[in-house]
């Protein structure tokens, strides 16, 4: 199968990190997974990212997890990288809200229909910055 590219996913639950990483799978074959457990290590992976062309094509993460929120990353990295940034996250929808101010492509609140995962992501694939 053709690489498309690779997809990064931070959660620190696993179970959602799973099913996150297992939808993907299903929907998007072809693109690669990078998972990350915690959102310091996403930080290191993102600042890698700033100012050049890269094989990654979206990231998705979840706001709360030690390390760094996901919200946090949104607002310093969406606009220095290139791949849209999608907010994966449990709680109220102003995070959600901000998040888009702060020019993630989108967000989706926990938990989440897998078609409305599917939509949110197929059109994050098909977006260029």
């Amino acid at each position: 199968m053709e690489n498309k590219g690779r997809i990064l996913i931070a959660d620190d639950e696993e179970g959602q990190r799973c099913l996150v990483s297992e939808a993907t799978k299903m929907f998007f074959p072809g693109y690669e997974l990078e998972v990350f457990k915690e959102g310091t290590s996403l930080k290191e992976r993102l600042e890698g990212l700033v100012g050049k062309e890269t094989e990654i094509k979206l990231v998705l993460t979840d706001n709360q997890m030690p390390g760094y929120e996901g919200s946090k990353l949104i607002r310093e990295y969406s606009e220095k990288i290139n791949p849209p940034m999608i907010l994966i996250y449990g709680g109220k929808l102003g995070i959600g809200e901000q998040a888009l101010k702060d020019c993630a492509y989108g967000f989706i609140q926990k938990p989440f229909r897998l078609q409305e995962f599917n939509e949110l992501v197929e059109r994050a694939l098909s977006f260029k910055k």
